[in-house]
């Protein structure tokens, strides 16, 4: 079980950390039109046919992938909900990235089978937010908890049945990408965080390179 002083010390120390590591910003959220499609996600859900052979899983990271913050750092608990809108304790607003929640819509409607995977050190807090989201419904699979994450993965295995040759995976870092390719996932870079162009190139990259 991991420490609430560890959690505790993330969050005291950010502002000494924060100068190395991304923030979320209004350019990162609204990025040219190749990358975010906010706006016509919904045209583009409806035109776009789902490309054979599926992933038989498919595996996202958490954050800086769905959300532009780490929940172990960026966000203070306790959160809540109020006229629709999430909030941490600081009145900070939680929101995920443009394209995600259309995603997950789209994805789950389309016949998907989806798992989270994340090494937060906050994973209490991340299970309350997804909560506060609804997001639980989208995923029939989740391992969040320090570590690494291939960890995470012979746990999909173990629970789904389906190899690791038959997974697709989204995330923000080279170190997963690296390790979880090693095991022959197929695995997607995310620069700034998860949009419709760069699920429908995954797709398309799964489908051709698995076929």
């Amino acid at each position: 079980m991991i420490s609430d002083s560890v959690v505790f010390l993330l969050r005291t120390f950010r502002g000494i950390i924060s100068p190395f590591r991304r923030k979320t910003s209004d350019s990162q959220l609204t990025q040219d039109s190749s990358q975010n499609t906010q706006g016509n996600t919904t045209d583009m859900a409806s035109n776009f046919t789902p490309p054979s052979p599926k992933p038989e899983l498919l595996v996202l990271d958490v954050d800086w992938t769905l959300w532009p913050f780490h929940t172990d750092m960026d966000v203070s608990p306790p959160f809540k909900k109020d006229s629709g809108e999430v909030r941490d304790s600081r009145g900070k607003a939680i929101q995920p990235f443009p394209d995600v929640p259309r995603i997950l819509d789209w994805l789950k409607g389309n016949g998907y089978t989806l798992a989270l995977a994340s090494r937060t050190w906050a994973p209490s807090d991340m299970e309350r937010l997804l909560i506060l989201l609804d997001w639980n419904k989208y995923f029939s699979y989740k391992e969040i908890y320090k570590g690494t994450k291939t960890k995470h993965f012979s746990k999909f295995k173990q629970n789904s049945g389906v190899p690791y040759n038959k997974m697709l995976f989204f995330d923000d870092e080279d170190i997963n990408i690296h390790e979880i390719g090693n095991i022959g996932v197929m695995c997607i870079f995310v620069t700034n965080g998860l949009n419709w162009n760069l699920l429908q190139k995954g797709l398309e990259k799964y489908a051709k390179e698995r076929s």
